[in-house]
């Protein structure tokens, strides 16, 4: 009698949404069945004529659903009807979660917050797995570090992390926290070196940008000078140091130690003809990469030093004889059986590992990242191949992405067609992008457009950020979650895969339906 006086509807309800919370940072099975719990719940309700009538007056809902309607109506001018449901059923949660919150009783203040804590507590656990994952004790190998992010990419996961360290510092804010602010502090403290140990662009820089956001919105809310002139003299100072980096970086990017053509070797020790290619400004720490090229010593001694081939690819997945005269050059080594002959253990373990340069195993992870966007960038002005670097690839899926919205401007392609346009533009521009890595558009925005045209890019856009509008008062926590959101769709088409599109809608309307909770 006592549990069947506890299951009632509404408990069901939060259980759910907490069952949610807990799986969208470490376990997709969970993510699943917690909306299975929360559907099958809100059947058995019933109630739906009084469900329907409260959808049907409120404009925020249609607002808020307004987009996911429209990739219904993409279906008209679709031909590839396989990858339009799957598309539907990945993006069902914009759909779904909004009927789900507009027609449950709200929640109270505890249960609100215990839902994020729940979140807060998965993400942790999810971290010290990942950085257990880094540090051998599992049996899993990882060939990058942000393959330590094993229950979603990176990226995803990078912006739970934001949200958690975001939502710790609004808590930190209350007064009445009292004796729990140490674990609080101690746990924020402990995401934010996480997050640097993760190496996400995207997290690290959007938590940059939210934190600069965050402590100017609070010290200037006060009336302490001396806190406002300490804040500027650190952002100064931050600022700075960021430029300094990047100029230095890119001062060592250009550098060129000098060769006199005239006095050039023809050949190796071994009698094999070097190959110069004189046209290209291709540096590795100054060295000219692709000077003294002995191509069949290269191969046949570095075959016999590593078991990872020289036609093979690197950990990273780039070809390992790239990578290989790369970090030669980089160590102001030939490349000839001489120059491999000279490579350390270590060195050759660092080859395979995919590190192009030996300045990457021994600075700083902020340096590297660096030095690896001006690499990119100096890669892509020369037209070299993008393949398996990040930011290069980026400007060509973007690149591919707006010729095909020049093509289809109005409307797009349709809602199943966007795997196909992508693939046939691709071929069209004659990329050097390998077929592998010809990928989707890397930008929420884009990926709309190309799906929906400009008009579905303007109800996107409406949908995502329109429904605020009509709130007299917005909390902090609220406008830095959207603002978390916003950025992460420049650099990723984050409501594309289903982890995705369930940790922004859940989050935007458990949020807007609690939102006087919030700081």
């Amino acid at each position: 009698m006592h549990l069947k006086s506890y299951l009632t509807h509404r408990n069901i309800f939060v259980f759910g949404l907490v069952l949610l919370a807990v799986g969208i940072p470490v376990s997709r099975f969970l993510v699943s069945v917690s909306q299975i719990v929360l559907c099958c719940n809100w059947l058995l309700e019933a109630n739906f004529v009084s469900k329907w009538n409260t959808l049907k007056r409120c404009r925020i809902f249609w607002a808020f659903t307004g987009i996911y309607l429209f990739y219904i109506a993409g279906l008209l001018w679709t031909e590839d009807y396989t990858y339009a449901a799957k598309d539907l059923r990945i993006k069902l949660p914009m759909l779904w979660l909004p009927v789900l919150f507009f027609t449950s009783p709200q929640l109270n203040k505890k249960e609100y917050h215990a839902i994020l804590h729940f979140f807060v507590a998965a993400t942790v656990v999810a971290s010290f797995w990942s950085v257990a994952v880094y540090s051998g004790i599992t049996p899993i190998k990882i060939h990058d570090v942000r393959d330590i992010s094993r229950f979603e990419s990176h990226i995803r996961f990078s912006l739970m992390i934001v949200l958690s360290v975001l939502y710790l510092f609004f808590v930190l804010l209350d007064k009445n926290i009292g004796k729990h602010k140490l674990i609080y502090t101690a746990v924020l403290v402990w995401l934010l070196c996480f997050l640097v140990l993760l190496q996400s662009f995207t997290g690290i820089l959007i938590i940059g940008i939210i934190a600069f956001t965050a402590l100017s919105w609070l010290l200037f809310s006060k009336n302490s000078v001396f806190a406002k002139i300490a804040f500027t003299l650190v952002v100064i100072s931050s600022v700075s140091y960021l430029g300094y980096i990047v100029v230095d970086e890119w001062k060592k990017y250009n550098e060129r130690i000098p060769v006199d053509l005239k006095t050039l070797p023809k050949f190796t020790k071994g009698g094999e003809e070097y190959s110069y290619d004189t046209v290209s400004k291709f540096t590795e720490n100054g060295t000219r990469v692709w000077f003294y090229i002995a191509g069949k010593e290269l191969k046949r001694e570095w075959d016999k030093k590593s078991w990872c081939k020289f036609d093979s690819l690197d950990f990273k997945g780039n070809p390992i004889k790239f990578t290989l005269i790369r970090y030669l050059s980089s160590k102001g080594l030939r490349k000839d059986s001489a120059g491999v002959s000279e490579l350390s253990g270590q060195d050759i373990e660092n080859i395979e590992k995919g590190f192009a340069n030996n300045r990457y195993t021994n600075t700083s992870s902020l340096r590297t990242r660096i030095h690896e966007f001006i690499w990119e960038l100096g890669q892509a002005a020369a037209g070299e191949d993008p393949t398996g670097h990040s930011l290069s690839m980026r400007y060509e899926f973007w690149k591919t992405s707006w010729h095909i919205i020049r093509k289809h401007p109005f409307i797009g392609v349709g809602t199943g067609d966007l795997e196909a346009a992508l693939k046939e533009q691709y071929q069209e521009d004659k990329t050097t992008l390998n077929p592998k890595w010809q990928l989707h558009s890397h930008n929420q925005f884009l990926a709309v457009g190309v799906a929906l045209g400009f008009v579905g890019l303007l109800l996107f856009t409406f949908s995502q950020f329109g429904p605020f509008v009509f709130r007299k008062k917005r909390s902090r926590f609220f406008v830095f979650f959207l603002l978390i959101q916003f950025l992460s769709f420049f650099n990723e088409d984050t409501l594309e895969t289903q982890a995705g599109v369930t940790f922004c809608v859940f989050f935007t309307q458990l949020l807007f339906h609690n939102d006087e909770y919030n700081l």
